[in-house]
């Protein structure tokens, strides 16, 4: 019985790269995204579920994502 594994090496270039500050924009026009990265700008600590219960399904799950969200060069990052 032989066995042949090939490998190939799949390489991606894009040239439409955004910037810090592309991404910063897109992330303050993104209603959901918007209300995290205020927070995380204004504060430390996590909002209480009272001030964030009238909000989006999306912002809740950032909101329950907070311990693993930062941010660097104001732009908002998870952790894995």
């Amino acid at each position: 019985m032989k066995t042949d594994i090939s490998v190939e090496a799949l390489t991606i270039t894009t040239e439409d790269r955004w910037s810090l500050s592309e991404i910063q924009k897109a992330q303050l026009e993104d209603p959901d995204i918007r209300s995290i990265l205020e927070m995380k700008l204004n504060s430390v600590d996590r909002s209480s579920w009272q001030e964030i219960a009238c909000e989006s399904p999306a912002t809740k799950r950032y909101w329950a994502l907070w311990n693993s969200l930062y941010l660097k060069d104001a732009v908002l990052y998870r952790k894995w």
